[in-house]
């Protein structure tokens, strides 16, 4: 990492728009003794929680193939730089970022925030876990760095007016990590203003990966996390860059999102902070999933029936589930596009009781069982007329003696108005790590994020998620 260099302040006879300059306010208008404590709670539980997921991100096959990769651009460079789950690994902090990229999203069990239909914590973590590997940084100063970033990714995703075309963890995502790079990196504004534009000049990642399915989707949150530090090293080396990139006349509000008034977006920041109204996810699958499954958790509670008791199981949806879910189940599926095939997820509910990890495979998508369960899942396009809404959802469980049963969902298990425990949370901890044969108590990692007076560093918080048992 190459540190901050000195003032840029001949650069500030350079306009920039208004626009980015009220951006850039916001984002260093806060300190970390500024945050109320229920923005720093938040961000703490999230923290753990997309550490978590990456561990398990570990499990998928795909995430080898990038580590191999990543292996060969360093060469023969010793790295400083860990990769969750994986104990020995070190690689450099550009080809670090993109192995935990892919390892956070991989398994699509990261957190989102879901009126901005933002997965924001993931880019910008992986981003910080570079940075912070390589100085030593406070887990407060990773804490503001890390609401900033989510409070930027989630301005660029709530302010769009059409279903997402660019995939927002990775085009969002970019502009919230550079952003928390930057304050990490303690720029000055002229700095700032420089590192959005150079971000925003290697957005990439678009929806055709997810709707394809691919593996190569997580990726895009991993090259986007590499981008990031990339602009950062170039702006402490003096680059500059574009400056009018929020809605110029071919800035993001233009070329990536169609957003029209800005303004209730800028009044929204901070208020609250949007770390707050961050969702778990419970169920590794894609969001979009997760009140179907949600549904048929409290079904099974209430009411007693297996797969082979189901006639039918019919969800009526916004377009934008729709789109994202309403898939058909294929024998020769990737895990990716399994993860987001309501056909394929909805049945393994019922018969496992939860969704797990191992499943997604080969066998289990060939198996004549999964092509007759997933003929009985129906995905019906409901009549609300908000592209970017992901609720309310109606399930309507049709049995074979006859009963009804109907639950509609405006909130899945895990969002704030239904939060997950203490309890469940250590519970998805434990199936992470479990996912990923990653020997470690999932009671250490919140212990030390939530330790503070004073805050541990943030390697610290790293050996808990890269060093078994044996290796403390």
């Amino acid at each position: 990492m190459t540190l901050q260099s000195g003032s840029s302040e001949p650069e500030a006879s350079r306009d920039s728009s208004p626009t980015t300059d009220r951006l850039i306010d916001c984002v260093l208008s806060h300190n970390f003794s500024d945050l109320p404590a229920d923005a720093v709670r938040h961000a703490k539980t999230f923290l753990a929680d997309t550490l978590a997921v990456g561990v398990a991100g570990k499990c998928n096959p795909a995430s080898d193939k990038i580590l191999a990769a990543a292996q060969q651009w360093d060469g023969d460079r010793t790295g400083s730089c860990r990769i969750l789950g994986r104990e020995g690994i070190r690689l450099s902090p550009h080809s670090a970022a993109v192995v935990n990229g892919f390892q956070i999203h991989a398994l699509e069990w990261d957190a989102l925030h879901e009126p901005s239909v933002v997965i924001a914590l993931c880019t910008t973590t992986a981003a910080l876990l570079s940075e912070v590997e390589e100085r030593p940084v406070s887990l407060d100063e990773m804490l503001l760095a890390l609401i900033v970033g989510v409070e930027t990714a989630v301005f660029f995703g709530a302010a769009a007016k059409t279903e997402p075309r660019f995939f927002r963890p990775s085009a969002a995502g970019l502009m919230g990590a550079a952003m928390a790079i930057g304050r990490l990196r303690k720029f000055d504004r002229v700095q700032m203003i420089n590192l959005m534009g150079i971000a925003y000049s290697q957005v990439s990642g678009t929806m055709q990966a997810h709707w394809e399915g691919s593996e190569t989707l997580p990726l895009q949150i991993g090259i986007a996390a590499r981008a990031a530090l990339t602009a950062a090293d170039l702006v402490a080396n003096g680059m500059t860059g574009p400056h009018d990139v929020v809605d110029g006349k071919f800035g993001y509000f233009k070329l990536i999102e169609q957003g029209e008034n800005l303004d209730p977006h800028f009044n929204a920041w901070a208020n609250p902070w949007k770390i707050t109204e961050v969702a778990h996810k419970p169920f590794p699958a894609g969001r979009a999933t997760q009140a179907t499954l949600t549904a048929l958790m409290d079904m099974r509670a209430d009411h007693d029936f297996e797969m082979e008791n189901v006639a039918s199981l019919t969800a009526y949806v916004p377009s934008l589930i729709k789109l994202l879910v309403g898939r058909t189940c294929k024998p020769d599926m990737q895990p990716a596009y399994a993860r987001l095939c309501l056909e394929f997820v909805a049945p393994m509910m019922i018969r496992q009781r939860k969704i797990d990890p191992a499943l997604f495979s080969a066998e289990s998508f060939s198996n004549p069982q999964t092509l007759d369960d997933a003929a009985k899942i129906h995905v019906i396009l409901d009549d609300n007329p908000d592209p970017n809404a992901l609720s309310p959802q109606k399930i309507v469980l049709e049995l074979n003696d006859g009963r009804t049963i109907k639950q509609t969902v405006d909130m899945p298990f895990g969002s704030p108005l239904r939060p997950l425990s203490r309890a469940d949370e250590l519970t998805k901890v434990s199936q992470c790590f479990a996912a990923a044969a990653f020997d470690r108590d999932p009671a250490e990692l919140f212990a030390i994020v939530e330790q503070s007076s004073p805050y541990p560093n943030s390697r610290d918080v790293m050996d808990t998620v890269t060093q078994s048992r044996g290796d403390t």
